[in-house]
């Protein structure tokens, strides 16, 4: 928080202003910009923005009476708040309301970015008007909505990436806890989209508090309740597909409510989705080219009130799927699919309490995961140079629980050469991981159907590993001078596995020259901790493979067995981590225009990747250094209430010295090797928009995405790599999507119906490609998305 002292112009009258500003259910709202003007002769004017407890103050103001306006993205503005002041120290409360479409329309909503002088992070956040105005391929799916943001990119198989990371060093926070899966660090968790109020995106130096974030942060925040019940609902008729006969087709039914359990002392909110998927793969023989997928979430939050300063926060998210053709593709048809059965369970609390300016917060939560995978049948897994056959070689059930308890403190009132905001904190997480596999062989075909390679697996197939973090931080904010905030902070963190201590200093300096606050440069480096990995140290407990290799008739051996096992180091392993540096300039060049630009060069150290030896094995050493470097620009305007435009190109290199990641069901026989990751895109271009039209009250809304294609590897029939590692390229993918939503008035309600074309232009983005040089068909692509159209009506207000 900054405390401003201006001038004071009128010596006979001086007052002091010291606020809040809290949500519609009382609780803190941070970093919101707080524009104060007043004396209608001097036109005295400051600009400050709350703290992590939503405190602000205003000194030295000569005029009696103020007035104020608060800005923050995902709320409504508040503009021209008059209070009235009396000689000496005043103080005040200001409500600030999120953004929802239940409330009256005359509301007007924040500007999309603003330059906050605190912020040394490169930050991206996504507003719900802005998650539901963008028309993606899977608009039910939030994932599908992150790419929408510059620095998220989803790789062929659907993983999302933050910033040129590994999907485990992005730390994902659900209303302030981790539910990265705590086995594998993937974001696997799901959620009705309509009951995420921002979704924010941090690279570079971001908290300290931060624990588990290598490379960044998304922090999603949701819904609660308030003293008014709402209701909402969304695609809640069922579609028919006449693909191959009539089929029961896509459905995303989607509701979510809320309300007070006891008004101004207790609220709730509960966001229930339900998803059916039906899907035609070609290529496929007919009745055996479809897919079909059930699954369903459900959040449930409450929050009581103990005292105006003293907030109890509960949540339960619930997560089931049934998949039972999971893995059905152009290379992978019905018989070698898996039966997938999947649930989750989240539970968190939190306690928050404000003392005076000091705010302490203490929170814990438990996350389990279980995954039972089941092939078709018990017919051999047979893998041709292009395609398979058979039934899938593997079942495997596992199961993977975090525990995880957190304290922080924060205090505003220091003042020493400046004001500072300091903070503190520590975390504990207990992880466990079981699984149960059972294994049949794999036979790989050459070209004419002889042998090639018969794999089987020996040894024990179940196993469970645990691991215990923890790890404290100290951060101070730093205010010098009105025009320079610095950040100054460090982490400690242990765990069990690697047996360490790492700690993890971290600097950024902000500069705001200026009154306007409109122009903002900052510069940032940072050390940070990456945890170990369950599911990548668990192969080291799992079987044994033999690859038995044959000549060219497919009956003589050649050679003896190749025998792969996964083992851990005896010495131990280092701890990983990666050094953050990052340049910004941010500017708001006209009045609702704001452009900028950013330098980030990450580069990671220490981390585990596995090194075959001379003996066929391979060992999980600490030699994996990763290297991502981006320079982006953009710009983003917006037209008041009538229309928003973003655009951002990015050109950016995510490179590797160890880009091969072998498992147990997935050899490629070579040495580990330098490479670019397989989510590298060096040109990236986005933009996404939307307008009102002027015939029938039509929103046109947009989603435009260019980029480099993904890299791939070339094998051949004996499963070895040819040429290096990733030095092949899918073609260069291509999307527009484009929507019209129209809203009506039907029986005492608001209504909003959008139909919306995907891919519009039919460009082909393929997301599988024949990559055995001995196939037939060698370098042939396939997949993805063509042209295709979506509807969705949804419920926007009630009378």
């Amino acid at each position: 928080m900054v405390a401003i002292s201006l001038p004071a112009w009128a010596q006979e009258f001086r007052a002091d202003l010291s606020g809040q500003v809290v949500d519609e259910d009382g609780h803190p709202v941070a970093r919101v910009e707080v524009d104060a003007k007043w004396g209608a002769s001097s036109g005295a004017t400051a600009v400050v923005y709350t703290d992590a407890a939503g405190h602000f103050q205003i000194a030295a103001i000569g005029e009696g009476r103020i007035s104020l306006g608060l800005s923050k993205p995902g709320y409504f503005k508040i503009d021209n708040r008059v209070i009235e002041l009396k000689p000496g120290a005043n103080e005040t409360t200001l409500t600030l309301n999120h953004e929802n479409e239940l409330q009256q329309q005359v509301q007007v909503v924040s500007k999309p970015t603003q330059i906050d002088p605190d912020t040394s992070s490169h930050q991206e956040t996504l507003v719900q008007h802005e998650i539901l105005n963008t028309p993606t391929p899977s608009s039910h799916n939030l994932q599908s909505s992150l790419i929408t943001m510059p620095a998220v990119l989803q790789d062929a198989s659907g993983n999302i990436h933050v910033a040129g990371a590994r999907q485990s060093q992005t730390e994902i926070l659900l209303d302030g806890f981790e539910i990265n899966d705590p086995a594998s660090g993937a974001f696997t968790s799901r959620l009705n989209i309509d009951s995420v109020q921002a979704a924010t995106v941090e690279t570079g130096a971001y908290s300290a508090a931060y624990a588990h974030a290598g490379a960044a942060v998304l922090s999603l925040d949701t819904i609660n309740g308030d003293d008014k019940w709402r209701f909402g609902t969304t695609n809640f008729f069922p579609g028919v597909s006449f693909k191959q006969g009539t089929h029961f087709g896509n459905w995303f039914p989607r509701v979510t409510f809320s309300g007070p359990i006891k008004k101004r002392r207790a609220w709730f909110s509960e966001a229930i989705s339900l998803q059916h998927s039906f899907g035609v793969v070609g290529g496929l023989p007919k009745g055996q080219d479809f897919v079909t997928q059930w699954m369903g979430d459900s959040l449930l939050r409450a929050q009581f009130m103990i005292a105006p300063r003293h907030i109890v926060q509960a949540s339960f998210l619930y997560n089931r799927a049934s998949s039972p053709q999971f893995g059905l593709g152009p290379f992978t048809p019905l018989s070698t699919t898996s039966d997938q059965e999947s649930h989750r369970y989240f539970v968190s609390l939190k306690d928050q309490i404000w003392v005076g300016r000091t705010l302490f917060e203490v929170g814990g939560a438990v996350d389990t995961d279980t995954i039972n995978n089941t092939p078709q049948g018990s017919a051999p897994y047979v893998a041709n140079p292009s395609t398979a056959s058979g039934d899938y070689f593997q079942s495997v059930a596992d199961q993977s629980r975090r525990l995880q308890l957190l304290g922080n403190v924060t205090n505003d009132s220091l003042h020493l050469l400046g004001s500072h905001t300091l903070s503190a904190g520590w975390n504990w997480d207990g992880l466990d991981l079981s699984q149960q596999a059972a294994r049949s062989s794999i036979e790989f075909l050459r070209a004419d159907g002889t042998l090639a390679d018969q794999a089987t697996f020996a040894g024990p197939s179940a196993f469970h590993i645990s691991n215990t973090q923890w790890g404290g931080y100290v951060q101070d904010l730093w205010h010098p001078v009105r025009t320079v905030a610095v950040s100054a902070g460090a982490r400690f963190d242990w765990d069990h596995l690697v047996q360490q201590t790492l700690a993890q200093p971290r600097v950024a300096i902000n500069w705001v020259p200026g009154s306007s606050g409109h122009t903002k440069f900052t510069v940032s480096r940072s050390e940070h901790y990456q945890p170990l990995n369950l599911s990548l140290a668990g192969q080291a407990f799992d079987q044994q493979r033999i690859d038995a290799f044959y000549s060219s008739n497919g009956l003589t051996p050649m050679g003896n067995p190749v025998v792969t096992t996964f083992l851990l180091p005896h010495s131990g392993l280092l701890q990983a981590r990666s050094y953050n540096t990052t340049v910004e300039w941010n500017q708001e060049a006209f009045r609702g225009t704001f452009i900028g630009a950013a330098y980030i060069l990450r580069e990671g150290r220490d981390g585990p990747a596995w090194e075959n030896q001379p003996s066929g094995a391979y060992l999980l050493e600490s030699i994996r250094d990763d290297r991502f470097v981006s320079g982006e620009v953009w710009a983003h305007h917006t037209f008041g209430e009538r229309a928003d435009i973003l655009v951002d190109y990015t050109r950016s290199r995510a490179n590797t010295n160890a880009a091969l990641d072998p498992s147990i069901s997935s050899l490629i026989f070579a040495a580990q090797q330098p490479g670019p990751v397989v989510w590298d895109a060096p040109n990236r271009f986005l933009s996404r928009g939307w307008t009102a039209l002027p015939w029938w009250d039509l929103l046109f809304s947009y989603f435009l995405e260019y980029r480099t294609g993904f890299p791939f590897s070339a094998i051949n029939d004996q499963q070895q790599l040819v040429g290096a590692a990733n030095s092949l390229r899918y073609p260069a993918y291509v999307s527009l999507n484009v929507g019209l939503e129209k809203r009506f008035h039907f029986h005492n309600h608001d209504w909003a119906f959008r139909i919306s074309s995907i891919n519009i232009t039919d460009h082909s983005n393929p997301i599988a490609v024949v990559n055995n040089v001995d196939a037939p068909d060698y370098g042939f692509f396939s997949g993805g998305e063509g042209r295709g159209f979506t509807a969705r009506l949804r419920l926007v207000t009630q009378h």
